[in-house]
């Protein structure tokens, strides 16, 4: 028992001579202890300097940096991973939040506005808003252009059009077509709406592309008036057909799109302009793209814009055609042939080119592309070339992937050589310029 003790001294005592030299050796790297108010079984040690530290011998010695103790740094580091996974936890429920706030569906909306976002109240989300938000700018156009100066435009245009639907439903596919036609002669400056131009001449209008086959001029008429007595001056006539489209799609079926303004109306319309700048029903699919990236519009472009013969009609002399050439007439399925013949008993007769939902917007005219039930020999041509046939079948089977595609490509063909700032005028009427 007594060399037990003896051993058990002199190890201490070799502690206590060693401790100071190798505290000096390592200044940096001190051995520190924890506290411990335990009684008799305290000991001392004597660092450099006089540096003295009590330890209990049932303590368990811990080197540390300067800075923190292990057990300091593990308890932050555990305190660090919680907050950690509280923060990723909280980021997961936030973005939750924000896919279900826009996970809503466009319902068709009888008389009035159509496709309008729904968010869900429970979650309480606010959703993001125009105010949160820069305004789009395309070509010097921009969304919420008449907010301030006329910020009932927008509606007047779209009650003018739900009247005017409610009496005939065919002005829904007329309108579009006029501003088609409008943006690719010249650029959207409401040319097409002309009837006279200081310099004289035939007009826009007149050319066999339009003449009795476009229509809407009236409607058009009526909301300018109504804009003109509540905003004089203010809304341009090339803006009027850009709302007035949308607002013509919407009430088909298609979920709302916001709309750029801005454009200035034109003070020129030559028919002789329209030469070359309209698609053509025999058009190749290369004369179709080629016709497009003249406007600054690709292949895409013209497969989403397409489909807006969804709705509306054709005049059988821009389809019967096809029937008298046996090459051509492999190209339709024989029952709409025998379609053509029955129906066509005059070259001004028509036919839907959708026959199945002849009044709503939707995917069923891309299924009936591939089924050969094309009635315009362009349409049915975008089957057939490789880089257009994806994009049918894709638009075939994913309505909500053209829908979202539609507004974005209505808005790149209303920015088509577009008068901004001082150019052109605000016409006072759509059918003739300001003197």
């Amino acid at each position: 028992m007594a060399a037990k003790v003896g051993i058990f001294a002199a190890i201490l005592l070799v502690c206590a001579i060693l401790s100071p030299l190798l505290a000096s050796s390592f200044p940096n790297h001190r051995p520190e202890f924890l506290e411990h108010d335990s009684g008799k079984t305290d000991v001392t040690i004597h660092g450099d300097n006089n540096n003295v530290v009590h330890a209990n011998v049932n303590d368990i010695a811990i080197p540390c940096s300067n800075y923190e103790t292990r057990n300091e740094r593990s308890l932050k580091e555990k305190k660090k991973k919680k907050n950690k996974n509280k923060k990723n936890k909280k980021e997961m429920n936030h973005h939750e939040h924000d896919f279900e706030a826009f996970n809503f569906e466009h319902p068709q909306i009888e008389g009035v506005r159509h496709g309008y976002p729904q968010v869900f109240p429970e979650h309480n989300v606010d959703p993001i808003t125009k105010e949160h938000e820069e305004p789009e700018i395309l070509e010097g156009l921009r969304e919420g252009f008449y907010q301030n100066t006329c910020p009932q435009a927008e509606e007047i245009i779209r009650n003018g059009l739900i009247r005017a639907f409610q009496n005939d439903s065919t002005i829904a596919a007329a309108i579009p077509r006029l501003f088609l036609h409008d943006c690719f002669v010249k650029g959207c400056d409401g040319s097409i709406l002309l009837d006279t131009t200081p310099t004289g001449g035939k007009i826009e209008k007149l050319s066999p592309s339009n003449g009795i086959t476009v229509k809407g001029f009236e409607l058009i008429d009526e909301i300018k008036a109504e804009l003109e007595e509540n905003c004089p001056g203010i809304v341009s006539c090339s803006d009027v057909l850009a709302y007035l489209s949308r607002d013509a799609f919407v009430a088909s079926g298609l979920p709302h799109y916001e709309v750029s303004g801005g454009r200035r109306d034109g003070m020129e319309s030559r028919v002789e302009n329209v030469v070359g700048n309209l698609p053509l029903p025999d058009d190749t699919v290369d004369q179709m793209i080629q016709l497009f990236n003249r406007k600054g519009l690709n292949a895409e472009d013209l497969v989403v814009l397409i489909g807006a013969h969804s709705i509306g009609v054709a005049h059988c002399f821009n389809f019967l055609y096809r029937m008298d050439t046996p090459e051509k007439a492999q190209m339709v399925d024989p029952r709409l042939g025998n379609v053509m013949k029955f129906t066509c008993t005059g070259q001004m007769s028509t036919i839907a080119f959708d026959a199945t939902t002849q009044y709503k917007m939707d995917s069923v005219f891309y299924k009936q592309l591939l089924m050969k039930k094309g009635l315009l020999e362009s349409d049915q041509a975008l089957t057939q070339d490789i880089r257009t046939r994806g994009l049918v079948q894709r638009f075939s089977n994913d309505e909500v992937g053209w829908f979202n595609k539609f507004g974005v490509a209505m808005n790149k063909l209303g920015a088509v050589e577009v008068l901004t700032g001082n150019q052109g005028q605000i016409r006072k009427q759509c059918r003739a310029v300001n003197l």
